[in-house]
C-alpha cells in the first residue's frame, strides 16, 4: 500500500467520493437482506467511481501497488491455478471462478485508493459501517427472537410466517470480519460512536450465539487470542499482561465445555482424527473424501469449483439418518478445497501469499505501532480460521466481504497511531 497521501480533492469530486465511502461502509451490514445484496452497494460505489473526474490518478495508485511483491504473488498464484482449466470437467466454470477473485481485487483496490486519499472519507465509511451494523444486528435479533416474518419481507417474499431455520447463519458469519473493526473503531472514535460500536459488537455476539454458528465462534476465538496477546505484550501494566491471557484461557475452556455438553457423542465405530464434540463425524467424512481427491490430483488439482463433480461426490454419507452427500457442494474447508481443485502448487502459492500479507501487517504494527494493522490481522485470521469450517473459498459474497472490510481498515494504515495504554 502507499506510504503517503498527496492528492488534493476538488469540490466536484466530493459527491462521488462520499457515495463510495458510504457504500463501502454499508456493504457488509446490508447483507441482512441476503448475501446477494452486497452487489447493490458494490455497483453504486463503482458507478460513483466512474463519475470522478480524475480516475487516472486512482488507477496510477493501484498500478504502483500492483507492481510490488504482493502483485507478483497474485500473478504467480493465478498462473499456478490456470492449468486446472485444462483438467476441469467444466472449463468455463473453472475459468470464470479463477478470474472472478482477481476482478474483485481490482475493484476493491480502486475503492481503497479512493478511501486512502483523505481521512474524512475513511472516517465516513467507518461511521457508516458502525451505524449500519447496529441497525442490521437489531433487525437480525428481532427476526430470530420474535418476528421471522420480517426476514421474508426483507428478502422480497412478502409477510410470511414460515420459520427461517438457519437462514441467518451467513449474516452471523460476518461477525468475524466486522467485530474486530468495530472494536478498533471504538478505540478511535468519540464517546457516542464508541457506545454505538460496543452495542453493535454485543448484537453480533448475540446473533452468533442464537444461530449456533460454531465456525464463526472459532474464528472469533483465534482473533481474540491474537488481539489479547498483542495487548498484553505492549501494555505497560503487569495486571493487563496477566489478566488478558487468563481471560483468553477462561473463554476457550468455557467454549470447549459448552461444545462437550451440547454436541452429540460418537455413535459410530472407527478411528476419528477429531473428537465428535469438536468436529462432527459427517464433516470428518467429507474432509477425508476431499483429501482422497487431492491425492488423486496432487500437483495441479481437478479444476476450481468442481470438486462436487468428482466421482463418488454425490454418494450419501453412510451414517444413520444422514442425507448428506460426500461433497455437499464444497468440502467446508478452504485448505482441502484449494488443495483438491488447484493441487499442491496452487495451495502452496496461496499459503505463501497469505503468510506474506499477515507478516507485512505484523511488521507495520510492530515497527510503527500502527494499530489499524492489528484490526486487519484479526480480520484476516478470523476469515481464514472460520473458513476452515464454513463456506466455499470461491463464494463471491464471502470473498468480496473480506476484501471490502480489509480495504476499509487498510485505508487507515498511515493516518493515525494508537497505543492501548
Amino acid at each position: 500500500m502507499l506510504n503517503s497521501v498527496t492528492k488534493i480533492l476538488k469540490p466536484r469530486e466530493l459527491w462521488g467520493l462520499r457515495i463510495i465511502a458510504v457504500m463501502t461502509g454499508c456493504a457488509l451490514p446490508i447483507q441482512i437482506m441476503g448475501r446477494a445484496s452486497i452487489v447493490v452497494p458494490l455497483i453504486v460505489a463503482t458507478l460513483g467511481f466512474l463519475t470522478l473526474p480524475d480516475k487516472d490518478w486512482y488507477f496510477k495508485r493501484v498500478s504502483e501497488a500492483a507492481r510490488g511483491p504482493f502483485g507478483v504473488m497474485l500473478l504467480i498464484t493465478f498462473l499456478l491455478w490456470l492449468p486446472g482449466v485444462y483438467y476441469s470437467v467444466s472449463p468455463a466454470l473453472t475459468l470464470m471462478t479463477l478470474v472472478r477473485p482477481f476482478i474483485f481485487m481490482g475493484i476493491v483496490s480502486l475503492l481503497w485508493a479512493v478511501l486512502v486519499v483523505n481521512k474524512f472519507l475513511a472516517d465516513l465509511a467507518l461511521r457508516t459501517m458502525v451505524l449500519a451494523s447496529l441497525g442490521a444486528v437489531i433487525i437480525a435479533i428481532i427476526i430470530d427472537t420474535s418476528l421471522p416474518e420480517l426476514y421474508w419481507l426483507l428478502h422480497f417474499e412478502g409477510w410470511r410466517s414460515y420459520p427461517i431455520g438457519g437462514a441467518l447463519k451467513p449474516f452471523s458469519s460476518l461477525a468475524v470480519l466486522i467485530i474486530p473493526v468495530l472494536f478498533w473503531a471504538s478505540s478511535r472514535l468519540s464517546t457516542a460512536w464508541r457506545l454505538l460500536s460496543i452495542a453493535s459488537i454485543i448484537g453480533f455476539v448475540m446473533i452468533v450465539w442464537f444461530t449456533y454458528n460454531r465456525a464463526t465462534i472459532a474464528g472469533l476465538l483465534v482473533s481474540m487470542v491474537v488481539f489479547a496477546a498483542w495487548w498484553a505484550w505492549t501494555s505497560r501494566y503487569w495486571m493487563i499482561k496477566v489478566a488478558f491471557p487468563i481471560a483468553c484461557i477462561a473463554v476457550i475452556v468455557a467454549v470447549i465445555l459448552w461444545l462437550i455438553q451440547t454436541r452429540p457423542q460418537a455413535e459410530y465405530e472407527g478411528h476419528w482424527l477429531f473428537p465428535p464434540w469438536l468436529i462432527d463425524l459427517e464433516r470428518q467424512v467429507i474432509w477425508n473424501f476431499a483429501y482422497e481427491i487431492f491425492q488423486q490430483n496432487f500437483w495441479l488439482g481437478m479444476g476450481a469449483n468442481t470438486i462436487n463433480f468428482a466421482p463418488g461426490a454425490n454418494d450419501i454419507i453412510p451414517f444413520r439418518n444422514s442425507d448428506l452427500h460426500m461433497i455437499p457442494s464444497h468440502p467446508h474447508n478452504w485448505v482441502l478445497e484449494i488443495a483438491a481443485e488447484t493441487g499442491v502448487l496452487g495451495l502452496m502459492s496461496l499459503l505463501v501469499m497469505i503468510g506474506y500479507t499477515v507478516l507485512q501487517h505484523f511488521k507495520s504494527l510492530i515497527l510503527h505501532d500502527n494499530v489499524p494493522y492489528l484490526a486487519a490481522i484479526c480480520v484476516a485470521i478470523g476469515y481464514w480460521s472460520s473458513g476452515l469450517f464454513n463456506f466455499s473459498f470461491w463464494s463471491a459474497w464471502w470473498q468480496m466481504s473480506f476484501l471490502l472490510i480489509m480495504a476499509l481498515v487498510l485505508s487507515f494504515g498511515h493516518q493515525r497511531k494508537f497505543h492501548p495504554d
